[in-house]
């Protein structure tokens, strides 16, 4: 298994190192080794540092509060889990899927603290005619919703995220 220290994770990926350990402390529990007077510098493993990296995302990017970005990583760390996003070795979409799914997840904001998750993984795209009309063919994972939001007119928007390019962005930036 492979750590990394905070110092050298800010630096390869271009993040300000006192945003990646603030981050640290508000995506994952508190270190068991050691806190802020301890004098041991916390370690991550690819894991955590995803967890960080997605939830710094969440906040930095997309402008979501931590406590909403926090209720999104508890609410998505099921389906990360199964989909191979919380391995401890790195591995590329062609590994975790099988065959280069991509998948994309749709957030849907209820009310505070309240979101609803459609998750998209595309298996395949093929054109379907002259006029660059793309045919899609993908599986669907629905997280705190029975339907998809969009689809049924629920809401009118959704934010999304390329979860497999993020992932394999953060695997480029590391490795």
């Amino acid at each position: 298994m492979i750590y990394y220290k905070s110092k050298d994770i800010a630096l390869k990926l271009g993040i300000n190192l006192a945003k990646w350990k603030r981050w640290s402390r508000d995506f994952l529990p508190p270190d068991p080794l050691g806190g802020l007077q301890s004098g041991v510098a916390r370690q991550f493993n690819l894991r955590d540092v995803f967890k960080i990296y997605f939830g710094g995302y969440l906040v930095g990017n997309l402008c979501f509060t931590i406590p909403e970005a926090v209720r999104i990583l508890s609410d998505l760390s099921p389906w990360l889990k199964k989909n191979g996003y919380f391995e401890l070795q790195p591995k590329t979409i062609s590994a975790r899927s099988g065959n280069g799914h991509r998948s994309f997840i749709y957030i849907h904001w209820y009310s505070n603290l309240h979101f609803a998750y459609c998750i998209r993984t595309v298996s395949q795209c093929a054109l379907a005619g002259l006029d660059s009309i793309c045919q899609e063919t993908f599986t669907q994972t629905l997280i705190g919703t029975d339907a998809d939001p969009l689809t049924v007119g629920q809401s009118p928007s959704a934010t999304v995220i390329a979860i497999s390019t993020l992932y394999d962005d953060l695997l480029k930036g590391i490795v």
